[in-house]
């Protein structure tokens, strides 16, 4: 039989934490699925921990490494699913995910090409609701995504969509090549946001967007490029997109006590926010990360 869904999971020296989201996909209440669990050239012993499972539906495929963005597209490339859910190797499912997207689905008219769910943050074994908590389910285009991707990868796919455009496997974006592919193929289609929290990121210390904010800074600054090369904005559309991942950059900067480059990002982001969040982007980096860090606890 077919599977209905495809289960992509990208790994690399995960060993650690993958045990936990693949057995999260074992137990989902829908079980028409293949797992692929895409091993990027993990120097741990994945390998091992990936021998423990004999369930038919599961799939090991080791490859070079190349990065997320070319293990997911290998991933695709061996896909079966009718649908492609894109899940990182330290994420899990609640035991509904399938069976909510599932449903969704075939509730539509018209097969969606993009689906996704909304999720919680578990941090030291706390969670909480993501940014998009309060957003109405329904769908949304390029504009939404303009704002940067809320929903991370956690995105489901149609296999079979002629239109859909890959993800960028160049490694010098990796860490933001999922907003790229989103603003990509948002330029002429939607994605279907269900109001249901069916999945936990788990917001540990090891993971990526933690890692190195130097980094990612650089990387974002070459996504900006990129995007302008391979996503048809308006001037509008531009000072927004552009707003908002200088906004990332200056948090970014400002975290690791770059006061001055921070302010210079915020400068640059000023003409794509709104009035308010431009404000307090502004105030925000002229403040110690230390004074900052204690205002949100105080908030909170």
């Amino acid at each position: 039989m077919v599977p209905f869904f495809s289960i992509i999971i990208p790994t690399y020296n995960r060993a650690a934490l993958i045990g936990r989201t693949i057995d999260s996909v074992l137990a989902q209440s829908f079980t028409n699925f293949e797992i692929l669990v895409v091993d990027d050239g993990s120097r741990d012993n994945t390998a091992e921990v990936m021998a423990r499972y004999t369930d038919s539906r599961f799939h090991y495929l080791p490859k070079i490494n190349g990065e997320r963005g070319a293990a997911r597209n290998y991933g695709l490339a061996h896909a079966t699913g009718d649908f492609c859910l894109f899940l990182d190797s330290d994420d899990f499912f609640y035991p509904n995910h399938l069976a909510t997207i599932h449903a969704a689905i075939q509730a539509e008219a018209t097969l969606p090409n993009f689906v996704a769910t909304k999720y919680d943050v578990e941090r030291d074994n706390h969670r909480r609701p993501c940014d998009i908590a309060a957003l109405p389910g329904g769908y949304y285009g390029l504009d939404f995504f303009l704002n940067g991707n809320g929903l991370a990868c956690n995105i489901c796919v149609r296999r079979n969509n002629p239109g859909l455009h890959r993800f960028e496997e160049d490694r010098r974006y990796a860490s933001v090549e999922d907003w790229m592919f989103m603003l990509q193929n948002m330029q002429h289609d939607r994605l279907l946001l269900i109001d249901a929290v069916t999945l936990t990121m788990d917001d540990h210390d090891a993971r990526s967007m933690r890692v190195d904010n130097q980094a990612l800074v650089q990387r974002l600054e070459l996504a900006a490029g990129w995007i302008t090369q391979h996503v048809q904005l308006s001037n509008a559309q531009r000072r927004r997109l552009l707003g908002r991942l200088y906004h990332l950059c200056a948090i970014h900067m400002h975290v690791d006590g770059h006061w001055r480059k921070a302010l210079g990002y915020a400068q640059r982001a000023v003409g794509g926010l709104p009035a308010r969040s431009a404000t307090t982007l502004l105030m925000r980096t002229l403040l110690p990360p230390k004074v900052v860090r204690l205002l949100k606890r105080r908030l909170n």
